[in-house]
């Protein structure tokens, strides 16, 4: 007998097994159903409650505050400004066209699209590797296009400001060269500032964007002025505004950086530039000779640092004057200048005579000075055609004969004056605390030999006549001072440095300069008085050359000098000179390119910067009292 579909569902038996698997199944799927509902809201609960609160917040990094820098008498002379950034948040961007085509609608007064095209769509294209990035399409951005941008959010989905700040020098030009300026890390500098991050242990290492010392005090002391970025997280709103912190999310603080007061005197560095005429290439270095303390480092043609927290746009105009100025404003002629030291040598000149044992202070010279001395068969000239006549060491030293010293320098050889030289740093770098320093040059019979050898020319004596009247050698205005302050001190050379102290936000002493001696000094009490007696006489004798650096009621003793210029034209202006001078509190070089005499136009600059200090040194007195 067949079983037809009609009998079996008719069946009592067979409808009540059908009707439990459909009550199984049904029940089945529920239990799955509110396991899950379990699983997502009671046990993973929290996890996406997290999730969806993230939906509203953003993570943000805030950056530390740079520390400052200041001068010796408390003068802000490197701060912070506030900068607003005008930057696309690829997470919240959700109609790239439509925003794209707002941002070309705003204009400046001008009609000026204030918005870069190439640059927008670059960061558009980039967000979608660089999601939760913000992209920045305008820099130091003005408070009215900051505004600007808030009021139109509703047009602007993902478009945001950020707050940054941005480096001031509010002394301008002055001592641009010496504090330096900042730049955006490069690509290739990341890992190594990452790797000093391991070493320094910060907790957030240098970012894409973020800006670091590129020249000057700004990139030596990097790591005191960075501090420790932080990290917080704000609540937004729809339109990406941000809202409020959101205290219950971790957060890192950040740590401002230190403060560097550094050594120089800005009272001083402001006078020293304004002496400096535009138009003159030239240096001025001051330096304290007790302890290698520079006050004073000045450099001409000048810069602004300020132009480098500018935006891009600007950064890149004026970089380009700066950069193909033939004047090159970009060097610090003070520490890369190489000039020839021309009859400043001279000091030089007379310590080695003296220790040699070969000169005394009383020596005259065997053949007297008639303008110009005969070797072999050529006849060096005097720079006076008058002629000096028969001289001792400090008259000759005075009126800077250059006949006595032609043979003063045959008689003790270019050994003994170039280890003189070296000892007070001549020929090699001063170990400043800047990042570019020339080391100068010094001659001798086998650098020269070596130097010129593919010319054919070889040693002479005869060149020993042009080396000890400074012609030849290369020197730096930085090693020029610290010579001069060597020659005041008479016992040692001390390293210079713009360093003083490292200080927290709090005024609290981090760190503290001690001074640092370079060399000894292999003087005698009775070769150094000879030494001060002659530098005496150039300033304050009516036979000296550098009277115009002379004050009223201070001892002040130097030398001038007058360097030929390798291109031709006038002679490089030079002077170098301490007070006072039987206890030197300041040394000071000058040194001004193709201007003419040292005593008609470098002592002068010298002579003011003295007198100023002394009369600021006599009122701080007078307050105390």
């Amino acid at each position: 007998m067949r079983l037809d579909n009609s009998t079996r569902l008719d069946d009592p038996f067979y409808r009540g097994a059908v009707g439990r698997n459909i009550v199984i199944i049904f029940g089945l799927m529920l239990l799955g159903l509110t396991t899950r509902l379990f699983y997502l809201q009671i046990i993973k609960g929290s996890y996406h409650q997290k999730l969806s609160e993230q939906n509203s917040m953003r993570l943000q990094i805030v950056h530390a505050s740079r520390g400052l820098m200041y001068d010796r008498n408390g003068l802000v002379i490197a701060r912070n400004r506030p900068s607003y950034q005008v930057a696309i948040l690829p997470t919240q961007l959700k109609e790239p066209k439509r925003v794209f085509a707002n941002l070309m609608r705003f204009h400046d007064s001008s009609g000026t699209r204030l918005f870069d095209s190439a640059l927008v769509t670059w960061s558009l294209e980039r967000g979608r590797w660089k999601k939760f990035q913000p992209l920045v399409i305008l820099e130091d951005a003005s408070p009215e296009i900051v505004a600007m941008v808030e009021e139109h959010q509703l047009d602007l989905p993902g478009v945001i400001t950020v707050m940054d700040s941005r480096r001031s020098y509010p002394f301008g030009y002055n001592a641009a060269h010496v504090l330096g300026y900042m730049d955006e890390i490069k690509e290739e500098e990341l890992e190594a500032f990452a790797d000093r991050k391991e070493e320094t242990g910060d907790s957030l290492p240098y970012l894409k964007g973020d800006r670091v010392g590129r020249k000057g005090l700004e990139k030596t002391y990097e790591p005191y002025f960075r501090g420790r970025d932080g990290v917080r997280y704000i609540k937004v709103n729809a339109f990406g505004k941000e809202m409020e912190v959101i205290k219950e999310m971790p957060q890192i603080k950040p740590l401002a950086g230190y403060n560097l007061v550094t050594t120089l005197d800005m009272h001083l560095q402001v006078l020293a530039e304004s002496l400096l005429a535009d138009t003159v290439r030239g240096a001025v270095v001051a330096i304290d000779p007790r302890n290698g303390e520079v006050l004073v480092m000045a450099s001409s043609p000048r810069m602004d640092a300020n132009i480098f927290s500018l935006s891009k746009d600007k950064r890149s105009k004026e970089w380009a004057k700066l950069a193909l100025d033939p004047a090159m404003p970009l060097n610090n002629r003070a520490t890369v200048g190489g000039y020839e030291p021309g009859s400043t040598w001279k000091g030089i000149m007379n310590v080695a005579g003296l220790q040699s044992g070969r000169i005394t202070a009383g020596d005259h010279m065997p053949k007297n000075c008639t303008g110009g001395y005969r070797f072999g068969n050529r006849v060096w000239r005097c720079w006076d055609p008058k002629g000096h006549g028969s001289l001792s060491m400090i008259d000759a030293f005075t009126e800077s004969c250059d006949v006595y010293y032609y043979q003063m320098g045959l008689t003790i050889g270019m050994d003994i004056i170039n280890h003189v030289a070296t000892e007070f740093g001549i020929g090699d770098t001063t170990g400043i605390d800047l990042d570019d320093e020339r080391s100068g040059m010094l001659v001798d019979s086998a650098s020269y030999t070596r130097k010129f050898k593919r010319r054919g020319w070889s040693w002479t004596r005869g060149l020993v006549l042009n080396l000890s009247i400074g012609q030849g050698q290369i020197a730096t205005p930085l090693q020029l001072a610290n010579y001069a302050a060597g020659l005041g001190n008479g016992k040692y050379l001390y390293k210079p440095h713009l360093f003083k102290e490292v200080r927290d936000r709090a005024g609290n002493l981090i760190k503290r300069c001690n001074p640092e001696i370079l060399h000894a000094l292999d003087l005698t009490d009775a070769q150094h008085e000879i030494v001060l007696k002659a530098m005496d006489a150039v300033v304050n004798s009516p036979r000296g050359t550098g009277g115009r650096a002379r004050l009223v009621d201070v001892v002040v003793g130097g030398k001038t000098g007058s360097a030929e210029n390798p291109h031709g034209g006038k002679t490089h202006a030079l002077f170098i000179g301490v007070a006072p001078l039987y206890q030197p509190e300041l040394a000071i070089a000058v040194v001004l390119e193709n201007v003419g005499h040292g005593g008609t136009f470098a002592a002068p600059i010298a002579g003011a910067i003295f007198r100023e200090y002394f009369k600021r040194k006599q009122a701080r007195a007078q307050q105390i009292l």
